[in-house]
């Protein structure tokens, strides 16, 4: 008897056939190519790498979307396109014409060596692959019921020991074909739902009344603090390597818009495939996708969407790794040790796919939601790098930089804390607590910047 069965053979074909697109070329030696293509990124291939590495939190999508409705669209996907489109016209050209590879460089180029030191604390947990790590443990465990622990080493592994010898060649080439299946598998599952139970007057009539209200569960509060938080978009290390890379200011310009219309598709099919979950399903047992998967589409059907769901989270794994990985590889080790030799940078970069792995493996033992990870991690790093970030690339000077970046954090983090703090009392403080640690933060930042900006 075969020892496996069609889910498990589909998906051990598709990490064979990823592997093989991996290792299919070794990368050269020079730091341009290793860790940028050579900057010779073309307009496919940017634009299937930008697109894949978005949704690497799709099973959080799928809960969010099942748990709330349509209002996922506004907190993960308009706000994002805006972001995407100011990131087009604002800072794309700024990046390509500076020549200066990564955010902590244009930090250290600009402020000097602390503002450098945290930007890349800020980059490493904006780029920690944990989330996604936790995510992929958990389609290993549906799949082959591998305990947690397993499935983070075998998920690391998998996802990171092509980088090893390709470096970002290998991740594009990989992401490809990830872009090719993400948009086939959720194509099959909404088709299906949509020829077997009908369209929007179906789902209208088959889910509470939040699923098409807006703001639905939420208040708008809430809501605009994820306006804020998409701003990251402009702080986001994977666009900023991605557009470094691109082989001209006009491809890289148009593969973003191209993306951005892509993303509006794919969030279509995502959060209406959520909805259709909520609509058909008796209850959720695992995750909206994958029981609806079950319930709905015949054995082969069911086997390539699940493969659709490895590749996504894959691409953004492989992704944020790597992008952890020369952080410490070409900013952080050189900050410390002052060695900026190729050689030595690249061999760095390496040791840092190692300790990226086992951090990130770490990390996602303590967490259950990727999207808490998402809101905390966003809630401070947006205060601290966004206005500092646009006064580097437009050449204004900063007369005390490190107290710019370092009082806001503060000021959020302790806003955070007093806020779970206090969330159990009533009174004043437990009054202003409630508002999101976003908002002091950037209303912070914004007043610094206007008091130390050089006139």
């Amino acid at each position: 008897m075969f020892p496996f069965s069609l889910d498990q053979t589909l998906v051990i074909v598709y990490f064979l056939v990823t592997l093989g697109l991996g290792f299919y070329k070794k990368s050269e030696t020079d730091i341009n190519s290793f860790l940028f293509a050579g900057r010779k990124l073309t307009l496919p291939a940017l634009v299937a790498t930008l697109v894949s590495t978005w949704y690497g939190g799709i099973l959080e999508i799928g809960r969010f979307s099942y748990q709330n409705g349509i209002v996922t669209w506004i907190v993960f996907g308009f706000f994002y396109y805006i972001a995407a489109l100011l990131f087009v016209k604002f800072i794309v050209p700024k990046i390509i014409h500076s020549k200066i590879p990564t955010i902590p460089d244009l930090f250290n180029n600009a402020f000097g060596k602390w503002p450098a030191f945290i930007s890349i604390i800020c980059v490493l947990l904006m780029a920690t692959p944990a989330p996604y790590l936790k995510i992929l443990a958990d389609l290993l465990n549906y799949i082959w019921n591998i305990p947690k622990i397993g499935g983070l080493f075998i998920g690391a592994t998998l996802s990171l020991s092509y980088a090893f010898t390709g470096g970002f060649s290998a991740i594009v080439r990989t992401d490809k074909l990830q872009f090719i299946l993400m948009f086939t598998g959720f194509a099959l599952i909404l088709s299906t739902s949509y020829s077997q139970y009908g369209g929007i007057p179906y789902l209208i009539n088959n889910t509470p009344n939040y699923a098409f209200q807006i703001p639905g569960n939420f208040n708008w509060t809430y809501i605009c603090v994820w306006g804020f938080i998409a701003l990251i978009t402009f702080i986001d290390p994977g666009f900023y390597q991605r557009t470094f890379a691109g082989n001209s200011l006009q491809t890289v310009q148009k593969g973003i818009l191209i993306s951005v219309l892509f993303w509006i598709l794919f969030d279509f099919m995502t959060v209406f495939t959520g909805i259709y979950a909520l609509a058909i399903l008796p209850m959720e047992s695992t995750n909206p996708y994958l029981d609806l998967a079950q319930y709905i589409l015949p054995p082969i059907g069911q086997g390539l969407f699940i493969v659709s769901l490895f590749a996504i989270v894959m691409s953004t794994i492989d992704s944020f790794s790597f992008i952890s990985a020369f952080t410490i590889g070409k900013n952080l080790v050189p900050l410390l040790i002052h060695a900026k030799d190729e050689n030595t940078i690249l061999y760095y970069t390496k040791w840092g796919l190692c300790i990226t792995a086992v951090f990130s493996i770490a990390l996602a033992m303590l967490f259950e939601y990727a999207v808490d990870i998402w809101y905390m991690v966003g809630s401070f790093t947006v205060p601290t790098l966004l206005i500092p970030l646009i006064a580097g690339l437009y050449n204004v000077k900063l007369k005390k930089p490190l107290i710019v970046m370092m009082l806001p954090m503060s000021i959020s983090i302790i806003w955070y804390i007093c806020g779970i703090i206090f969330s159990s009392t009533s009174g004043p403080l437990q009054n202003i607590t409630v508002l999101d640690p976003m908002y002091p933060g950037v209303i912070a930042s914004i007043i610094l910047f206007l008091c130390n900006k050089n006139k």
